[in-house]
C-alpha cells in the first residue's frame, strides 16, 4: 500500500498548517521579501530628501503651477498622487505648498484627492512587489498570525478604524505605512477610506500653514524671512511642531488603547 499525500487545508497551505501546529516557520528570503525590504528602506528615508528639495524650489514651483491657471489644479492633484505613491515625497510638504499656491479652500480638497490618488498607487506598487509574501510570512508565526487576523480580517469598521489610527500621527510615514498595510493584507477600499479619515487632520494643519505663510506675499521662504522677520519663522514653526506634537500624544494614546502601540 502506498501512501498518500496529506488532504486538507495544512497540506494546500505549509505555512498556516505550520502555524496551526503551533510551530514558528523560519523566514526564507525569497524574492519578495528582499524586494519589500528594500521598497521599505527608500520609503522610509527618501520623502525627507527630496521634501529639502522641493521647499528649496518653492518658488519656482509655485509659479510653474500658478501658471498654468485652472490646470494647474489638476497637474497638482496628479503631481501630488503619483510622488507621494512612490515614495519621492512626504504629503506633509506637499500640503504646505497646495496651501501656498492655492489658499485653504481649493489647497485642501486638491491635497485630499493628492494623498488619497497616492494611497491608491502606494498601495499597488506594495501589492506588486510583496505579493503574499509578508502576510505568509506572519501568519507562519502562531503568535503574529493571530494578531494580523484580529487586525487585519476583523470587522470592516474595525479595521477601517484601526487604519485611521495608523494614518493619524503627523510622524506616521505614508509611503512606508501604504506598504505596511498592502503587505499585512489590508483591504482595498478599507485602506482608502481609513487613510481618508486619519490623514485629514494633519492634512489641514499643514494646508494651513502653507496658506498663512503665502498671506504675506512672500514669493519663497527666503522672501518670507525676508518680510516676516526670523523671529517670526521661529515662532510660527514652534507652533506648528506643538500643534503636531498634541496630534502625536492623541495618535499615540488612540494605538495604545486600541493595542497597536
Amino acid at each position: 500500500m502506498t501512501d498518500r499525500p496529506e488532504e486538507g487545508p495544512a497540506a494546500a497551505d505549509p505555512i498556516a498548517g505550520a502555524a496551526g501546529s503551533g510551530t514558528a516557520v523560519r523566514p526564507r528570503w525569497t524574492p519578495r521579501l528582499v524586494g519589500t525590504a528594500a521598497l521599505a528602506l527608500a520609503w522610509f528615508t527618501l520623502p525627507l530628501g527630496f521634501s529639502i528639495l522641493l521647499f528649496a524650489w518653492l518658488g519656482e514651483v509655485s509659479d510653474w503651477l500658478r501658471a498654468h491657471g485652472a490646470a494647474g489644479i489638476a497637474i497638482a492633484a496628479g503631481g501630488f498622487a503619483v510622488a507621494a505613491g512612490t515614495g519621492c515625497l512626504p504629503t506633509y510638504a506637499q500640503a504646505v505648498l497646495m496651501g501656498w499656491v492655492f489658499g485653504m479652500a481649493v489647497g485642501l480638497p486638491v491635497s485630499v484627492l493628492g494623498y488619497l490618488g497616492g494611497a491608491v498607487i502606494g498601495w499597488g506598487l506594495s501589492r506588486a512587489v510583496a505579493g503574499d509574501a509578508v502576510r505568509a510570512l506572519i501568519d507562519g508565526h502562531p503568535k503574529w498570525g493571530v494578531v494580523r487576523r484580529a487586525l487585519v480580517d476583523a470587522r470592516p469598521g474595525r479595521t477601517v478604524f484601526l487604519v485611521a489610527l495608523l494614518r493619524f500621527p503627523p510622524n506616521s510615514p505614508f509611503a512606508f505605512t501604504n506598504l505596511v498595510l498592502a503587505a499585512t493584507g489590508v483591504r482595498f477600499w478599507t485602506m482608502a477610506i481609513g487613510s481618508i479619515m486619519g490623514m485629514l487632520p494633519r492634512t489641514a494643519v499643514a494646508v494651513w500653514v502653507g496658506a498663512q505663510a503665502a498671506a504675506t506675499g512672500a514669493r519663497d521662504l527666503k522672501e518670507l524671512m525676508q518680510k516676516q522677520g526670523p523671529w517670526a519663522l521661529v515662532v510660527g514653526v514652534a507652533l506648528l511642531i506643538g500643534v503636531l506634537w498634541v496630534m502625536q500624544r492623541i495618535g499615540q494614546r488612540a494605538l495604545r488603547a486600541a493595542g497597536l502601540a
